[in-house]
């Protein structure tokens, strides 16, 4: 017992210290009252015999999804490389990965953002020395957890004495409510592995089949992408920012929701289709949040030599297309406290056939297989195409 206590004391003292050097360099404060803004901890005491063994065999959680700028009045940290990601589960997942042993196993659930954007690239590069396997969860129609009204990512790391591999599933959806297939979900997953796209803008795509793969290996065999294709002198084409399960382009900006891309005006109507496609909206879910349409997005989305494409299929595919957009319409009232709006939507369903022959008009000058536009026409069609996939209801 006196061994026990002395040991107790020769802690209690380099924690003392320890909270000393915090104070000093701000990551802490001290109250009027005396006490801590917020209670230290210091893994290296409470936990030296499992850290002085190597580190814990086993880590997992859920961190807290807190941007940092809502705690950094409280508390800062110091020398973290996922710093300018902003946000605590970043953090969280950098530091335990500092606690893990050797041969550890690590799994956390986060938002899909952490695999998927450029602000979490600092996290990403954090996981490069590990092999990897991230399975990719939507928020609807289902969701993973009660309560979570978030698009999540399970994420499992640990590092082996070979390379480094990365293995990623697609983006799974499933029904809720009576008619649910939850109860199917973890059955169906399947994991692919991912070797990398030389120029690919996303380190993690959620590709879940060699089909996938292929179909982006031969979008990115040509060569060229839509920023290659931006000019300061054409006429703007719309896109949508949001929606779940269409996307969108048009002529016009019907809101603060349509943000523009500029090509040459000869460019038009092959851009207005691609937008619009099926196969973009794939690309977009593969590569994003799988809520917001961002420049990325758009911008990186590799494409084939515009110049060398026979435009008029495409502008009667244009023609057809916003055609039918424009016969389904419905307006909506948006009511705020100070704005109020009328919102026009489209029911993209209505336009499935048009959609499926643009996408196969894509197909010829990507050069994909008939099973490789089977299955960009028939993505997640069954969601797509349910009862609540109008995008007057999601946008």
């Amino acid at each position: 017992r006196a061994a026990r206590q002395a040991i107790r004391a020769r802690l209690d003292g380099i924690n003392a210290g320890l909270d000393t050097d915090l104070l000093k360099i701000g990551q802490i404060h001290r109250q009027p009252d005396g006490g801590y803004n917020t209670q230290p901890f210091h893994w290296f005491t409470a936990f030296y015999e499992i850290l002085d063994a190597g580190g814990f065999d086993v880590i997992v959680g859920n961190p807290p999804y807190v941007t940092y700028s809502k705690v950094k009045s409280d508390y800062r940290v110091f020398g973290y490389r996922t710093e300018e990601s902003g946000n605590l589960y970043a953090f969280v997942i950098e530091r335990a990965l500092k606690l893990l042993s050797q041969n550890g196993r690590f799994g956390v659930i986060v938002p899909i953002a952490s695999i998927s954007t450029d602000g979490m690239r600092s996290l990403q590069d954090l996981y490069r020395r590990y092999t990897q396997w991230h399975s990719n969860y939507a928020v609807r129609p289902g969701k993973l957890f009660v309560g979570v009204d978030m698009n999540l990512t399970i994420t499992i790391l640990y590092q082996t004495s070979s390379a480094a591999n990365v293995y990623c599933t697609k983006y799974y959806r499933w029904f809720s409510g009576e008619n649910s297939d939850r109860i199917f979900l973890f059955e169906k997953i399947v994991y692919c592995e991912w070797g990398g796209i030389p120029n690919h803008v996303n380190p993690l795509p959620k590709i879940g089949s060699h089909t996938e793969a292929n179909i982006l290996k031969k979008m990115h065999g040509h060569g060229k992408k839509v920023k290659d294709f931006i000019t300061g002198g054409g006429t703007p084409i719309y896109y949508h920012s949001g929606g779940r399960y269409w996307r969108k382009a048009l002529r016009e900006k019907l809101s603060s929701h349509y943000k523009p891309v500029t090509v040459l005006d000869s460019f038009g109507p092959v851009v207005l289709a691609l937008l619009n496609s099926q196969l973009f909206y794939w690309y977009w879910i593969s590569n994003s949040n799988c809520m917001d349409v961002v420049s990325r997005e758009v911008l990186e989305l590799p494409v084939f030599d515009l110049s060398k494409v026979e435009m008029h299929p495409f502008i009667e595919l244009e023609r057809e297309l916003l055609a039918t957009y424009y016969s389904n319409q419905t307006t909506r009232a948006r009511r705020g406290e100070i704005i109020s709006t009328d919102e026009i939507n489209f029911d993209a369903r209505k336009a499935k056939p048009i959609l499926d022959r643009i996408d196969s008009a894509l197909a010829d000058h990507y050069g994909f297989t008939d099973e490789e536009l089977d299955f960009i026409i028939n993505y997640d069609i069954k969601y797509r195409m349910g009862r609540d996939a109008s995008d007057g209801e999601e946008d």
